[in-house]
């Protein structure tokens, strides 16, 4: 909330957030309403999870699910990696994991005459 304050106390502000998990973005949409704007018409939020609350939130959440199964083995092969790794350097590797797009009712395109006022 405090990091909403901060962003939304700008000069230039934000038309959209895309938060680091659905429930820092839960806790913007409780900012938003506490500040009297309104989601999406004031700013589109989205988050990262889909966890299964976000479904339920109002407005509905729009998040970016990632496939926990994939994020499992990614995890555990990391581990692995790195127990296996004999002189206990840290191994650089890039692991995968798929994402989807789960579009509710958090965004939207930015209003003609907020998005005039950033430019």
């Amino acid at each position: 909330m405090a990091g909403f304050a901060k962003l939304w106390a700008l000069p230039n502000r934000p038309t959209a957030l895309l938060c680091s998990n659905d429930m820092t973005a839960i806790g913007v949409l409780r900012a938003v309403y506490m500040a009297g704007l309104r989601v999406p018409e004031d700013l589109s939020v989205i988050g990262l999870d889909d966890i299964d609350f976000a479904e339920f939130t109002l407005p509905p959440l729009t998040t970016i699910r990632l496939s926990r199964v994939e994020l499992a083995k990614a995890a555990f092969d990391a581990l692995l990696l790195q127990a296996e790794n004999a002189n206990g350097t840290a191994i650089q590797r890039e692991f995968l994991v798929s994402t989807s797009l789960v579009v509710r009712g958090s965004t939207a395109a930015p209003q003609p005459a907020k998005a005039a006022a950033k430019g």
